[in-house]
């Protein structure tokens, strides 16, 4: 047994070094930043902290609750949980989570993140042996060279596309054997894998496998006319049992897609460029700071790739054929990268809010296929050819620095110089037929590797990391509050909310049933409702933050946790304590439903006023003339270090000072006691400071929430301070005051609590109970409207309607109904029933194959 793995280990060293090289370069990296356990830091950074761990929780609670993954309540006042798995968590590494205790979610997190970038480098390498024949050292150098290219290190933290990084080699090796010997099954396995793991890189894939495919025909000389059509025909047919393997994953998403921000995206109207020449080929630069989330395009891959590429043009061993239609699908990538017109159809005909060049993995493969190639065939290469590659290359480099044409640090550029300098003296040598040059291929290997390796480690750095303990800070107080919380509740609906946000999906971390949301995959609708009721709301997020009595009460959060420990917040009420953290139960809430007038279907929520969106729910859904705010301008401000514009009783516009730093400074006393409310609206500006009492409360998102100031009594002042922020020019600012009426707000409450939908059974999946309507009306549910769910009315099924665009409504008649809502994907079944059919037919061709193969 023993000699059996030392011969497999010895076999297959070069494949395991592709693995562990990368593995551990990303682990040392993360060590040295001080990583948990050896230090209190996490390597979850931007959307990873605030979204992928969350889900990563709430997938590890269903699992070992034996909880349905079609739909969860634990964020966005209830999500479709099967359309974030297909975008987020459909990696069969995540099993890993069931392993894992809740304290170390981003400790399996970051496990499953290094074993990805370890998988990277040993399928490239692997598509290396088996599309060149070739097998050594130079393939697990190459491996990781893929595995830690600035793409890989930049984007690695957006764990869910590393799956198809990963099999993206298999993929093309499998179109080059279908291509040249007519085996398709590798092809449309691996594109299976890619389709049902993330669908969205998935599709920069599937269009660059068209691309590939005309490239390997073009270059296969063997194959005639019927041997070509042949492989066409298979090319199509695996690619449509590939996309029938995902439908349980694309089908369900796509009418989930419908419902999000994605669905309003348009083709652009103008052509555009991004970047210039210089700044694009100078991303191939070593010690190029990698993209994490705004900045040029990941294209780094290796210094040595600037020379190869030239060695694989002018070696003779390579058709010219092939080498001038790869160079041209090269710079195709390249030029579609840099167009909004080809950008836009590359990025599933989308354009993606940050995370630029989603799909420059596939460059980074087309320049390293040809620097294989012109490693490859070194020999074969006249020595001028480095020499002249070099020279040009130092000369663009000089010249970009020194006309200023890119912004890059000097070590960049240095570094940079020094490496063309050395490969330019080892290519030479390497060139042409001369011996005795074993020790100078390995020497060169080893610098390419140390660059790799080095280029690694510092774009890790660069990218940062997160403090765990924060992150872990509140786990064992809010579970304990929550505890308390179910006992009391046992098995009825309840929603809770955080008060102070340290993440985006702190209740989805947290598995509180709230309405805090950020995902790809969340609902338009409560996106653009949240944000006219005057909540923190941005594309593909809303928050909590800009609550309000009346939004509590129709949203039913019934609980709320805050760092605060006062009588009441709002209409919450101080209950229990538990290591900082502070227990409130909301008396107020309406429940899941409960029934409006039908004027509800005529509610104006379209105003830019969520003051006046409120008043305009308060009066759709009594009827009656009820307004619990009543809304005023502030007086005018005073500006420092910028000229200030009155656009209107509650706009500005400022023009900053570049002298100073700006200031907007607004100063409000009432002449009588008030419960005040303020919203607002900042475009560039860094934050805003409310000071009541000599009590400052700091608020830093420029898109605007409500803001309570609580009672202000005669006399005393709230003073505003906007910061402008410096990187801009000019911004405008949006201020709202509003006197909010408890007498009103109780006057529509105890209107609308009388008739309420009793529960009797709750689930993820299905509610079922009761309610008595006294005059027919509409039954108002702050269930988020999803084409998922099923309703049925005393046993006969309905047609949901639409409430704002937003939720489900249900028009009742007078009298007693029982009210059953279930829960199922739009398209779950007829892509289930795909995806097995196609798996079968996987199975089948492949045991066939086997069987032809072996007779």
């Amino acid at each position: 047994m023993r000699k059996n793995i030392k011969r497999w280990a010895a076999e297959n060293r070069f494949y395991i070094l592709a693995f562990l090289i990368p593995f551990v370069t990303a682990v040392a990296a993360f060590i040295g930043q001080g990583m948990w356990p050896f230090g209190d830091r996490g390597i979850s950074i931007i959307d990873s902290y605030h979204q992928y761990v969350p889900f990563f929780s709430e997938l590890q609670y269903k699992w070992r609750h034996f909880d349905s993954l079609f739909y969860s309540w634990n964020g966005g006042l209830g999500m479709n949980f099967w359309a974030v798995i297909a975008y987020y968590l459909a990696s069969p590494l995540n099993l890993l989570l069931l392993i894992f205790p809740k304290s170390l979610v981003m400790e399996c997190f970051s496990l499953i993140y290094f074993i990805k970038i370890g998988l990277a480098g040993l399928s490239f390498a692997w598509f290396l042996r088996k599309r060149f024949n070739n097998y050594g050292l130079s393939v697990t150098v190459f491996g990781c060279c893929y595995a830690l290219s600035s793409f890989v290190i930049g984007y690695a933290w957006n764990i869910m596309w590393l799956d198809c990084i990963v099999l993206f080699p298999i993929v093309m090796l499998g179109i080059h054997r279908l291509m040249h010997e007519g085996r398709g099954w590798l092809y449309g396995a691996s594109l299976a894998l890619c389709i049902f793991t993330n669908y969205y890189i998935a599709i920069m894939i599937c269009i660059f496998s068209c691309l590939y495919l005309l490239a390997e025909l073009i270059c296969e000389r063997n194959a005639g006319i019927k041997a070509r059509i042949r492989r066409i025909f298979g090319f199509a047919g695996y690619s449509l049992m590939a996309g029938a393997f995902g439908a349980v994953m694309l089908i369900p998403t796509a009418y989930a897609l419908m419902s999000s921000q994605s669905a309003s995206s348009s083709f652009p109207t103008t052509l555009k460029f991004y970047h210039n020449i210089f700044e694009l080929l100078c991303q191939q630069f070593m010690a190029v700071e990698p993209t994490c989330l705004d900045g040029n395009f990941n294209l780094y891959c290796g210094a040595a790739m600037l020379l190869l590429i030239p060695m694989y043009l002018f070696n003779r061993k390579t058709a010219l054929r092939e080498k001038l239609i790869n160079m041209a699908l090269t710079v195709f990538l390249l030029v579609s990268l840099n167009t909004n017109y080809l950008a836009y159809i590359w990025h599933g005909f989308h354009f993606p809010n940050g995370l630029p060049g989603r799909f420059s993995f596939i460059y980074i493969f087309m320049l390293l296929i040809m620097g294989y190639e012109g490693y490859r065939h070194r020999k074969d290469c006249p020595k001028w050819t480095a020499v002249v590659s070099a020279a040009g290359w130092l000369v663009f480099l000089v010249y970009s620095w020194r006309s200023d044409q890119v912004e890059l640090e000097i070590y960049t550029w240095v570094i940079t110089a020094a490496l063309l300098v050395v490969y330019g003296g080892v290519f030479v040598v390497l060139s042409g037929r001369a011996k005795r040059r074993r020790m100078v291929e390995i020497g060169l290997l080893a610098v390419m590797l140390i660059e790799a390796c080095g280029y690694g480690i510092f774009g890790l750095c660069m990218n940062g990391t997160v403090n765990r303990k924060d992150y872990y800070s509140d786990q064992a107080a809010v579970s304990t509050l929550k505890a308390q919380v179910d006992e009391r509740e046992k098995d009825n609906f309840y929603r809770m909310e955080l008060e102070e946000r340290r993440g985006r999906d702190d209740v989805t971390w947290h598995h509180l049933p709230g309405m805090s949301l950020f995902s790809s995959t969340a609902n338009a609708g409560v996106d653009h409702l949240a944000k006219r009721l005057g909540f923190y709301a941005v594309t593909n997020k809303y928050s909590y933050q800009g609550a309000t009595p009346e939004t509590d009460a129709f949203l039913n959060i019934e609980y709320l946790i805050s760092k605060q420990k006062q009588d009441s917040i709002r209409t919450f009420e101080w209950l229990s304590e538990a290591d900082g953290r502070n227990l409130y139960q909301n008396h107020c809430g309406l429940g899941l439903g409960f029934m409006v007038s039908d004027n509800i279907f005529n509610w104006d929520y379209e105003k830019t006023n969520p003051f006046e969106v409120i008043n305009q729910l308060a009066l759709s859904a009594t009827g009656m003339e009820i307004r619990p705010y009543t809304y005023f301008g502030l007086p005018e401000p005073t500006a420092e270090g910028c000229e200030l514009t009155t656009d209107s009783w509650a706009d500005w516009s400022y023009t900053a000072d570049s002298a100073e730093d700006g200031k907007v400074t607004y100063t409000y006393t009432p002449e009588k006691e008030q419960d005040l409310y303020i919203y607002f609206k900042a475009a560039h500006c860094v934050k805003v400071e409310v000071t009541h009492n000599e009590e400052s409360q700091s608020y830093s998102d420029e898109d605007g929430h409500i803001i309570q100031v609580g009672t202000v009594k005669a006399g005393e002042t709230v003073t505003l301070v906007f910061s402008l922020d410096d990187a801009y020019d000019d911004g405008n600012i949006k201020l709202i005051a509003a006197e909010h009426s408890m007498d009103d707000f109780y006057q529509v409450f105890d209107m609308l609590k009388e008739q309420r939908w009793m529960l009797d059974e709750v689930s993820s999946a299905r509610l079922s109970g009761t309610i008595t309507v006294k005059q027919d009306g509409v039954m108002f549910t702050s269930i988020p409207y999803d084409e998922g769910w099923s309703v049925k009315v005393d046993g006969e099924t309905v047609r949901p309607e639409k409430i704002a665009d937003a939720f489900i409504g249900i028009s009742l008649t007078k009298g007693e109904h029982q009210i059953e809502m279930r829960y199922c994907p739009k398209g779950f079944a007829v892509g289930l029933l795909l995806t097995c059919v196609s798996g079968m037919l996987f199975v089948g061709i492949y045991v066939l194959g086997k069987r032809l193969k072996k007779h």
